[in-house]
């Protein structure tokens, strides 16, 4: 097994300090180009396939202990690229779980249901959970869900409306402003 050409190293060596993706593309376009495949990023699975398995038979049946440091060395920096990038959401906040306000009644709670497909109810959040948690139950709620419920709290109060109807923010302070 041949080891790599000056030149293919000095062109992969360009790709150091791009992303993970970047660099992927990068090999691939130059390994279609060196074994002259036609450039077909679709058919990807199966190149990285053949060159998996031949690299399996070359590092296995007949070790060549160069190409197999070699490999465990670049998996090693690609694997510590990868995962010093956060997943995606990974700034997402953690809501506090709801809790049900205690009362009298307390099957009053247990009856009632509120569907999170449709419009909220902010008189029947209060009820369930109190003013004080109707915000963070608004949390749950689909953005379009949370105009439809602020259309109606205009209609009650005209003149008024939402900061900004694009941010769920500010819908939900609107809708919690103006909450019966």
């Amino acid at each position: 097994m041949s080891t790599l050409s000056s030149d293919a190293k000095l062109a992969l060596d360009d790709q150091k300090g791009q992303t993970l993706q970047a660099r992927s593309t990068a090999a691939i376009r130059h390994l279609r180009d060196s074994l002259r495949l036609p450039l077909d990023m679709s058919d990807a699975a199966i190149l990285m396939t053949a060159l998996a398995e031949v690299v399996a038979e070359a590092t296995g049946y007949h070790p060549d202990p160069g190409l197999a440091d070699a490999v465990r060395q670049r998996y090693r920096e690609l694997h510590a690229l990868r995962s010093t990038r956060k997943p995606a959401g990974a700034n997402k906040q953690t809501l506090p779980p709801l809790v049900p306000l205690k009362r009298a009644d307390d099957e009053y709670a247990t009856r009632v249901r509120v569907d999170p497909w449709a419009p909220p109810d902010p008189a029947a959040i209060i009820r369930v959970y109190g003013k004080d948690q109707l915000a963070r139950a608004l949390q749950d709620y689909m953005l379009d869900s949370l105009k439809q419920t602020a259309a109606k709290i205009e209609q009650r109060h005209p003149g008024t409306k939402p900061a900004s109807r694009a941010r769920k923010d500010a819908v939900i302070a609107y809708i919690v402003k103006y909450a019966s």
